[in-house]
């Protein structure tokens, strides 16, 4: 058994019916096993410190950590870069999580990933981008720091983009490159309204 990323809708239900998979699977091949299973929200750097302790942890079989998180801290991905790309002998690492973003590229193209998500609707952008001006801008990006935790700034990143199409509006790709800017960025917890800012306001210059 390989490493590998599992994307889906509800990283924390499917960490329990991949759990059973695998003890099955073990079990008819007569091989012991032993699966951690690490389901947080998020995933910090205490976390990848305790999985990296716990996986030198000698065992007679296979080990599988199972790691289910819709967000990973990006100095707790960067802690365990290495021993996902060199596992200790019969040891592999699953990671479960919503989106691709949530991954630093580094570990994405390193690890096979299945894909298992059903496509759920954007929510509306929270400004109607044909008629908005400063002042609501300003008033949009006052709430943004009370009402969005990080997960939902990401969502408000991509519905933003996905409004920019449906109105038309035409970014170059430098103005489209912010917005890859922005997730990253996300990741290590910018403010909101500092993130989501150059945003609007290339919108707003590009609508003319």
């Amino acid at each position: 058994m390989t490493s590998q990323i599992i994307y889906t809708n509800t990283p924390h239900d499917e960490v329990q019916s991949y759990r059973a998979f695998l003890e099955a699977d073990f079990k008819a091949q007569n091989t012991p096993f032993l699966a951690e299973v690490i389901c947080e929200d998020e995933l910090k750097i205490e976390h990848a410190h305790e999985i990296k302790r716990r996986c030198v942890l000698k065992f007679a079989g296979q080990k599988a950590f199972l790691i289910a998180t819709p967000s990973l801290n990006i100095f707790a991905q960067n802690a365990l870069l290495k021993i996902l790309e060199e596992p200790p002998k019969n040891t592999f690492f699953i990671l479960i999580t919503k989106h691709p973003s949530a991954l630093l590229p580094t570990i994405r193209s390193r690890l096979p990933h299945t894909n298992k998500r059903t496509k759920t609707p954007l929510p509306p952008f929270g400004l109607d981008l044909k008629t908005c001006d400063l002042c609501t801008l300003y008033r949009y990006l006052q709430n943004a720091d009370k009402q969005f935790n990080q997960e939902e700034v990401k969502v408000q990143i991509a519905a933003l983009l996905e409004a920019v199409k449906q109105v038309g509006i035409r970014l170059n790709p430098t103005q489209l490159a912010q917005f890859d800017n922005a997730l990253y960025a996300n990741a290590l917890y910018l403010r909101p309204s500092y993130n989501l800012l150059p945003l609007l306001l290339s919108v707003l210059q590009a609508r003319g």
